[in-house]
């Protein structure tokens, strides 16, 4: 397959339209603030960092970014340090200083963002799907949520794309590692706008940095809880299951989710981690396999947010307290769901240590 050619003229660009009406509605307004989900992952960051450049270069308007959680995943740390990615924590700033806000790679209502009391979101760009987001759409100005697209950042370059704006070298390589981790290197999820938002942006990638962010130094705490992870992995047909207990972030089980779905046989992987009273889910599917449809079948019953598409999904559920028995509970009953929906049997598992080499 051939990426459509740099010289598709701007106005037969995918989304050339919708480009016009986002660069309207930021020439109408002083200052914009960027906020993404709390723990902002490389998709999450390279969207950010994207409207950002277009708000400056196609609307001529200031921009922050600001977050509610923190940078967990060492390539998130090295992303952020490499390409000198400037972000303030909202609670340090006035948000009567902006009269623009916009959410990339989140939508309100998603239970890992916050929205502060009484914010009017103008914009929305977002590639997930979640029914807790359907609240309040119709008073947001700008709303884009294409669950069809691989990635935010690929929706963001292609506006950049559209409007003529060659992206800065920090903004190209962030919005390049932002389509990179959540296609898995253009191999799941991806659409033609994925790879046009590609050929766009590779002439502009800083490699250097980009080899740099991929491959950071490890500390030995991320060893441990990965020995800790795979000990608890259960296997079934097809489906493989993993609590990592009480662990320091969620983007950890989002990482051991993305490991074992390389196991051999293995169609979809069904992984959760308690971070204080929150029980966060990743799942990963093969591709046919839907992650949305499972994840929400799995969370059946309970009092969560979700959301996803094609072959990824995440979630959580807040419990009261993180005792030991609730958390039991709870896993209990996401996995009686998660093998009902997969048509396995509960009464076969195995774990790592039991398989024969």
């Amino acid at each position: 397959m051939n990426p459509p050619s740099l010289a598709t003229p701007a106005a037969k660009v995918a989304g050339s339209t919708r480009t016009q009406e986002l660069r309207d509605l930021l020439r109408s307004r002083k200052r914009l603030l960027v906020l993404t989900h709390n723990n902002p992952d490389p998709d999450s960051l390279g969207g950010a960092v994207g409207l950002q450049e277009f708000a400056k270069m196609a609307a001529g308007i200031p921009s922050r970014l600001a977050i509610t959680g923190k940078i967990l995943r060492a390539e998130n740390q090295a992303m952020v340090r490499e390409l000198g990615i400037e972000m303030d924590r909202l609670e340090d700033l006035r948000l009567a200083d902006f009269d623009c806000f916009a959410m990339v790679d989140t939508q309100p209502g998603f239970g890992h963002t916050f929205v502060p009391p009484g914010l009017v979101v103008d914009i929305v760009i977002d590639h997930h799907v979640c029914s807790d987001a359907e609240l309040g759409l119709a008073n947001i100005a700008f709303f884009e949520v294409r669950p069809e697209i691989g990635a935010t950042s690929s929706i963001v370059a292609c506006h950049l794309l559209a409007a003529g704006v060659v992206p800065s070298i920090q903004a190209a390589t962030a919005m390049a590692y932002g389509i990179r981790t959540d296609t898995a290197d253009l191999s799941r999820n991806v659409s033609a706008l994925d790879l046009q938002a590609t050929e766009f942006l590779s002439p502009r990638i800083d490699r250097q940095k980009l080899a740099a962010i991929t491959n950071p130094r490890l500390p030995v705490a991320y060893f441990q809880a990965l020995k800790q992870a795979l000990s608890k992995v259960r296997l079934y047909d097809g489906v493989t299951l993993c609590s990592l207990g009480s662990t320091s972030s969620a983007e950890m089980v989002a990482e051991v989710a993305d490991m074992l779905l390389r196991m051999e046989g293995v169609r979809a992987v069904f992984c959760g981690g308690l971070v204080g009273t929150s029980y966060y889910i990743s799942v990963r599917t093969e591709i046919g396999v839907d992650a949305w449809s499972l994840i929400r079948a799995g969370l059946e019953g309970e009092k969560a947010s979700c959301g996803g598409h094609g072959s990824v999904a995440g979630g959580s559920v807040q419990l009261e307290s993180g005792d030991a028995r609730a958390l039991r509970r709870l896993e209990r009953r996401l996995e009686r769901n998660v093998l009902r929906a997969m048509g396995a049997a509960g009464g076969n598992a195995a774990v790592l240590g039991d398989l024969e080499d």
